[in-house]
């Protein structure tokens, strides 16, 4: 091959080959006539829209996300105008046939607290949403008598600076996925300061959750704050677990949930007590009461 060749063969070579891909990328960049359509019309082989950009004299509006306590919540009739009964069990994740005891055997408009201290929570928890529950995390607070009651190592306490609460509060936050909000577990002396609870508070509203309280040895209504939906527990099914004394505090949450229009009762998952309850909600048709989930019952909030 002489020089010529040598020289300008590949160049043609390439240049062919850039002809051919220019068509191709022509065919790709054209929008052809269906069958049927008159390919002599205006715009018959118009080219391809491309991305729709927006104009930029009309203001951009972005939906704001819906706040957890509403994205996680369970679906309920807010026009039923029968008295509500919000029931939680709580201390569940630490032990593992309790816990789906717990899940399986309560009506799906029960509310489940998981505790931060469990391990690999997230597949007990996607069992009880797919069961329909709604999840709270049941948060460890320091409670009136600390020789008594053990809230844990990672206890919020009244001697811990505000970033140290914060710094406990959002490490049990991300241990329990998809709740609603939080409910103290013991937790009376630390919910009865509102200087330790201010962090705890501030964290709830921007964070988009609810709080229930729950102080089993000072039951006073505490100080909760206008932006934070919030509910107080005041009957415990348990607290004496021979079958009369549930009764009772069953009997008296009814009562409650028809003076004031709705009551949250808290339980803990004992096999007497989780017969109980499922025994009792199948009697609130009869009893023109309503099994509502926690989230139906909170007041408050922005």
């Amino acid at each position: 091959m002489g020089l010529f060749g040598r020289l300008f063969l590949p160049l043609i070579a390439v240049l062919a080959a850039a002809g051919i891909w220019l068509a191709a990328e022509h065919e790709r960049d054209t929008v052809f006539a269906v069958a049927g359509r008159d390919e002599t019309a205006p715009g018959a082989h118009s080219p391809a829209a491309g991305p729709v950009r927006p104009d930029p004299s009309q203001p951009v509006t972005q939906s704001p996300e819906r706040p957890a306590r509403e994205r996680f919540a369970r679906a309920f009739d807010k026009s039923d105008a029968r008295p509500r009964v919000a029931v939680i069990v709580t201390g569940l994740g630490l032990a593992r046939d309790t816990t789906f005891r717990a899940i399986e055997e309560t009506a799906p408009e029960v509310t489940l607290a998981f505790s931060p201290y469990a391990d690999n929570l997230a597949p007990l928890v996607d069992r009880a949403r797919e069961r329909g529950h709604e999840i709270l995390l049941a948060a460890p607070m320091e409670p009136a008598d600390v020789r008594r009651r053990d809230a844990g190592p990672a206890a919020l306490t009244v001697n811990h600076s505000e970033s140290a609460t914060r710094r406990r509060l959002n490490w049990m936050l991300g241990r329990v996925p998809s709740h609603v909000g939080i409910i103290g577990d013991l937790g009376d002396r630390f919910a009865r300061d509102a200087v330790a609870m201010r962090p705890v508070f501030d964290e709830i509203a921007a964070k988009g959750l609810l709080y229930i309280e729950n102080r089993l040895e000072m039951p006073e209504p505490g100080s909760l704050r206008s932006d934070v939906p919030a509910a107080a527990v005041t009957v415990w099914l348990d607290r004496d677990l021979s079958g009369d004394a549930v009764d009772r505090e069953i009997a008296a949450a009814e009562a409650q949930a028809r003076s004031g229009g709705s009551v949250v009762a808290l339980a803990r998952p004992y096999p007497l007590t989780l017969a109980r309850i499922a025994a009792w909600m199948k009697t609130f048709d009869g009893k023109s009461l309503v099994a509502a989930p926690v989230s139906a019952v909170v007041k408050g909030g922005l």
